[in-house]
């Protein structure tokens, strides 16, 4: 079959008509529509495979016709069975089966396979929900959502080999007729990731970034997992002024998902590789890489830079990628462009757009900054109060009693933080790092402020080279002199590991109480500028030791003593010594009943202790009275 590229192929004409003789609603009609059109290019497909994957994909909406309760679940995925209809046929209109190419083939075949996959899973799940008619299930929701990645990733394949098949005709026909390259490529439609749905505070950086692209820059999105680093790309990869320039020449290629001992260049022969630069690199071309730190772990890194190299090497090529590592691509030159968590008001606007119940503005400030206005736990959270239809209370009473869950919640980094965050865990070069900086990582979620540079380097001789391979994968990052993480981030590994190394514990601990027990100045400035963190280490001793010892009683009298002075607040440790049993002595030791587990002090601790407590109660009372009087004077 020879190409001919003044006709679309049969499915493409067929598509509008057979759309418009559906009306029996909304989900439905899609479905319907799809099918007959899938029917109609299965019916002319000259190939035995395309039909095969037409028939598979035709029984597949078949069925979720006769069962579909959850449309916008299957939505993607039924828009996705279009472009593989679409592709499909153009694939095999551009050659006979036995022209296709071994490459393109075992795409295909691949495709194929994977598509019976989800029509074996789609007939399981209709005969296990038979009598409910339905496909709902809530762990189905996150299989579909898969469905349409993969499917998605397959699609982007075939069309690169489309287009390297396209030039390659252009190339041989150029001798006898040179036909314009504008003619060759009017029917050809790139097929890029779906524009993200709305976000805020970013029209500043996507424009500052479309600068950098235009002006032939290569530019790295750098930042933690969930900072919306994708959806940006998504969202300058459509922008009108990167459409204008590159037109058809845009490309999006996500690494997301794929494991990195199976990136290789070993399956493409130097006179492939030729074609392909060749190709990309005829005219004006951008690329978007998705997940491109997944390169540097590829088993032959060093290849795979070379390669990039050699692309960014035309001028016409510019790349745009997105990363957790600023060490992606060692030998590329780029602009990185750091992408921070969201201004609060736009936090809110984020969070008011996925869930438009009214819930009260402070409701809302509150949550979200407790999360440090990260857009993934923004989303996340905003999805659940919506999909609850929670009220206000409800959603602060949910947060606050299962704030770990709410963010687990759903599969896939898009949906859960933590798939987000195992992603950077589990990353070669993080695992590289071993045991020591594991534990680092623990100590460091362990204190909620962080710890800084000095107390680090008392952990272990090459702790700070550990901490700068962390902060250089956007694992944790800098405040000042204190290296720190994002709430949402200390949150989930602080439930996957509440306790840290009980060494590296040790080890802050010594450094904290005994400068405690130092001079004022030195107690008055760590209390200043550590006090949560202090806080949080004898919460830990009081709630694990059994008698509370010396050096523990010591820093905590010494800790509320500093606290009334230089920042009068509520503590929760006021509440611990209140609770806290006085142990007895003597013979009543030996008749009392209390068990030998139970956590005591003794008598003179606890006077201290309290003393200690209701000076900061006084400082606290005095605080708010003076605060409440110069309120009143401006008022009058």
């Amino acid at each position: 079959m020879t190409v001919n590229s003044n006709s679309a192929p049969p499915i493409l004409s067929m598509k509008s008509s057979a759309l418009k003789n559906v009306d029996n609603g909304p989900g439905v009609a899609l479905l319907s529509g799809t099918i007959a059109v899938i029917d109609a290019a299965k019916a002319v497909a000259p190939s035995v495979l395309a039909q095969g994957i037409l028939s598979i994909i035709s029984n597949i909406l078949a069925i979720m016709k006769n069962t579909l309760q959850n449309e916008g679940d299957f939505r993607a995925l039924i828009e996705q069975c279009q472009v593989i209809c679409d592709v499909i046929v153009s694939a095999m209109e551009a050659q006979t089966e036995g022209d296709l190419g071994s490459e393109l083939s075992d795409i295909i075949i691949d495709l194929k396979s994977f598509v019976q996959g989800i029509y074996d899973a789609v007939v399981s799940a209709n005969e296990h929900n038979i009598t409910q008619r339905a496909i709902s299930a809530s762990s189905d929701k996150n299989r579909i959502a898969t469905w349409a990645r993969e499917l998605d990733s397959r699609v982007l394949l075939i069309n690169m080999h489309l287009n390297m098949i396209t030039h390659r005709k252009i190339h041989q026909q150029s001798h006898v007729n040179r036909p314009s390259m504008s003619a060759t490529y009017e029917d050809w439609h790139v097929i890029l990731p779906n524009v993200p749905s709305p976000f805020f505070d970013r029209d500043n950086l996507i424009a500052h970034i479309t600068a950098l692209l235009i002006n032939q820059h290569h530019v790295a999105l750098f930042g933690p997992g969930g900072i919306s680093k994708t959806s940006l790309a998504k969202a300058i990869i459509h922008d009108s002024v990167i459409a204008e320039k590159f037109r058809d020449r845009r490309y999006f290629v996500s690494f997301d998902g794929l494991e990195a001992s199976g990136i290789s260049t070993g399956i493409v022969r130097d006179e492939q590789w030729e074609e392909v630069t060749k190709f990309l690199t005829s005219t004006d071309t951008i690329m978007v890489i998705d997940h491109a730190d997944t390169l540097t772990a590829a088993r032959n890194a060093d290849s795979v830079a070379h390669i990039i190299d050699d692309l960014t090497s035309s001028s016409s090529v510019v790349l745009l990628l997105t990363t957790q590592n600023k060490h992606t691509t060692p030998y590329l030159v780029t602009q990185v462009v750091s992408v921070l968590t969201l201004k609060c008001t736009y936090a809110r606007k984020t969070f008011e757009h996925v869930c438009p119940r009214h819930i009260p503005t402070e409701i809302i400030d509150e949550i979200l900054d407790s999360v440090d206005n990260h857009p993934l736990s923004v989303n996340i959270i905003a999805r659940q109060a919506a999909q609850h239809e929670w009220s206000g209370a409800e959603l602060l009473s949910a947060w606050k009693t299962k704030q770990v869950a709410l963010l687990e919640i759903g599969e896939g980094k898009s949906r859960s933080l933590r798939a987000t965050v195992e992603l950077s865990l589990t990353a070669p070069s993080v695992v590289a790092l071993g045991d020591d900086a594991r534990k680092l990582l623990e100590i460091i979620t362990f204190f909620p402020q962080g710890l800084d540079a000095m107390r680090v380097k008392a952990l272990y001789p090459s702790a700070a080279t550990d901490m700068d391979a962390l902060f250089m994968h956007s694992i944790i990052h800098c405040e000042g002199n204190r290296f720190t993480m994002l709430t949402p981030v200390r949150l989930y590994l602080g439930h996957k590991t509440p306790n840290p190394d009980a060494r590296f514990l040790d080890t802050i601990r010594k450094i904290y109480y005994r400068e405690l027990s130092g001079p004022i100045e030195q107690r008055q400035a760590l209390v200043e500028a550590e006090d949560v963190n202090v806080e949080r280490l004898i919460t830990f001793d009081f709630d694990r030791a059994i008698n509370v010892d010396d050096s523990c009683c010591r820093a905590c009298i010494s800790f509320l003593d500093n606290l009334a002075i230089c920042k009068p607040r509520v503590t929760i440790l006021t509440t611990k010594l209140e609770e806290l049993p006085v142990r007895s002595l003597g013979i009543l030791a030996k008749v009392t009943s209390r068990s030998a587990r139970s956590k005591t002090i003794s008598l003179r601790q606890k006077t201290q202790l309290v003393k200690s407590a209701g000076m900061l109660a006084s400082s606290i009372r005095r605080s708010t009275l003076t605060s409440t009087f110069l309120r009143t004077l401006f008022v009058w």
